[in-house]
């Protein structure tokens, strides 16, 4: 039966599991507490699970202690200070380095960390009770079992966030679903029409192209951001004011069966299919998973609704090809045959992109000209302007609103710095076509450096190396430098550029994107233009 001083180091013991507890936290909230996901990132480095920071200081206190038990030094009060010393070591914060995303602590959160603290002390507790039942109070032995349950604790606190997760789900499950029909309701009350929009790309521009477009006439409520989970477009619902006459819902998904669950709850009545491609394949598994959860969209219109398909995707186009629903809708800028809205005579400069838009169906031509960079923008524009003119937007209104639209943050926008400097910042996320999109709005810059900051492409699943790959071939037809963030990470598109008659020299590999700034701060000069082509979570750092 443990006595005082065994007590006191179960209690001193605990406070550096839960302060890792606390810590771990934020990844599992990255990674959207999806336990399959976080455990697999916690086994793909041996440092997640087994930290050098935490180890290091256990194993000399292991060493420690048992020099001095054969030493015959069994006095307990030294062997409780050496513990408490260990404990103090352990319960630093986590070095990382650097930080990207915070923990946001939600009342999810909050209720998470709670559920698994009470996991932690409970095995803590319990094991330790357990194992020295039957050894004499406060003895070295004793006060090193506590110590070494302690630690086994501060291992095993990603698993207890696991089971504190289960634990809350039922009452998580229901407050969701009360959320939810909370959400239904106010939408239904609302009167307004819905539209969704998914793809595997380009889906968060084209809403924002949308609802600018429609804004010029309407009340337009857009989810915000890159909001398009069920629990995202619900808080986009309920947190809104009355008075919108068009709801656009941005719907993703991870896995079949979420976008459905979406369109149950907003119930479009236009849908939007941007693209289909390897993005999140990793979760997907396959392309044909990725169609049928894209194409739910589409089967949650009712008959007399209207899809909006991209042509020139070849996934996309096979979907409009099944027939449904009655109104259906093809974009294209590739002079598809069964495109009924065409962009034609593309051209793109440093002021932007210049085309014409073809509507087949009435035989209308309006000239278009809009600030944004980017030909996969043009896509964009297209699948927008289908929508608005089924709605009953002329091409001219339609043209004018496109002359002063923006582009979404952190998706290919560029601004001038004093000196010259031109900044691209296409950092959200980055796709094999947008991220060739990107390099060729780079190559139009030619008043000195241009320059690639990147850490590749992730979520690719079976073809991220390979897709990584040909970027590091193609990187050299359009910068002067290139520089890589995350050794490991970017290994493919460090084999790719050495395989081409890059200059070497001008090639760096950062640890962090920190270190990339600074090189960006102290290294530019006048007439240099950066992209910064894609950004990455900490799980991946």
């Amino acid at each position: 039966m443990m006595h005082t001083l065994a007590w006191i180091l179960i209690a001193l013991w605990i406070v550096p599991a839960l302060v890792r507890t606390y810590q771990v936290a934020r990844y599992y909230q990255i990674e959207e507490y999806q336990s399959a996901r976080f455990l697999r990132w916690l086994r793909d480095r041996r440092t997640r699970w087994f930290p050098r920071y935490i180890a290091v200081p256990m194993l000399i206190g292991i060493v420690i202690s048992a020099a001095l038990q054969l030493a015959k030094i069994d006095e307990p009060a030294l062997h409780f200070v050496l513990w408490v010393i260990v404990g103090g070591f352990v319960s630093r914060p986590e070095p990382v380095k650097e930080t990207k995303k915070q923990f946001n602590r939600t009342p999810r959160a909050k209720r998470l960390l709670v559920s698994a603290s009470v996991v932690l002390a409970f095995f803590i507790i319990g094991a330790a009770l357990f194992t020295t039942r039957n050894m004499d109070a406060d003895t070295p032995q004793e006060l090193s079992t506590v110590a070494i349950i302690g630690f086994g604790g501060i291992l095993l606190s990603p698993v207890a966030l696991v089971a504190g997760n289960q634990l809350m789900y039922p009452v998580e499950a229901a407050m969701r679903r009360r959320f939810r029909e909370q959400a239904r309701r106010k939408l239904q009350d609302s009167g307004a029409t819905v539209i969704g929009i998914t793809g595997s790309f380009g889906k968060t521009s084209t809403k924002h192209f949308l609802a600018h477009i429609l804004g010029g006439q309407y009340k337009v409520l857009p989810t915000p951001k890159s909001y398009n989970t069920l629990m995202g477009v619900s808080l986009a619902i309920n947190n809104a004011t009355d008075g919108y006459d068009f709801f656009i819902a941005e719907m993703g998904a991870y896995i079949p069966g979420e976008i459905a669950e979406i369109c149950q709850l907003a119930r479009p009545q236009i849908s939007i299919v941007t693209a289909v491609g390897p993005q999140h394949l990793e979760r997907f598994k396959t392309l044909e998973n990725i169609v049928k959860a894209k194409y739910e969209i589409v089967e949650g219109l009712p008959p007399d609704g209207c899809a909006v398909f991209n042509g020139d995707n070849a996934y996309v186009l096979g979907m409009a090809e099944r027939g449904y629903p009655q109104n259906r809708i093809i974009v294209s800028q590739e002079g598809l045959p069964q495109a009924r809205l065409l962009a034609e005579n593309i051209r793109q400069t440093i002021d932007g992109l210049f085309f014409d838009v073809l509507d087949r169906e009435t035989n209308e031509r309006h000239p278009f000209q809009t600030r944004l960079l980017g030909l996969h923008n043009v896509t964009n524009i297209l699948c927008a302007a289908a929508a608005a003119r089924f709605i009953g937007l002329s091409l001219a209104e339609i043209g004018m609103r496109v002359s002063v639209l923006t582009p979404a943050e952190h998706r290919l926008s560029a601004r001038t710095l004093p000196g010259g400097i031109t900044v691209i910042d296409d950092s959200y996320s980055a796709n094999p076509v947008g991220a060739i999109s990107a390099l060729e709005v780079l190559k139009l810059y030619d008043t000195g450096r241009r320059i690639v900051i990147t850490p590749g492409m992730v979520e690719l699943g079976d073809l991220q190396e390979e897709e990584n790959y040909r970027l590091g071939m193609r990187l050299p037809d359009y910068a002067t430098d290139v520089i890589l963030v995350g050794v490991e990470q970017t290994r493919p598109i460090q084999r790719g550029v050495h395989e081409t008659s890059f200059d070497l020299s001008r090639l760096l590999v950062m640890d962090t994107f920190e270190a990339a700034r600074s090189w960006f701060q102290t290294q530019i000069r006048p007439g240099d233009t950066v992209l910064f082509l894609n950004d990455l979570p900490d799980t991946y750092l």
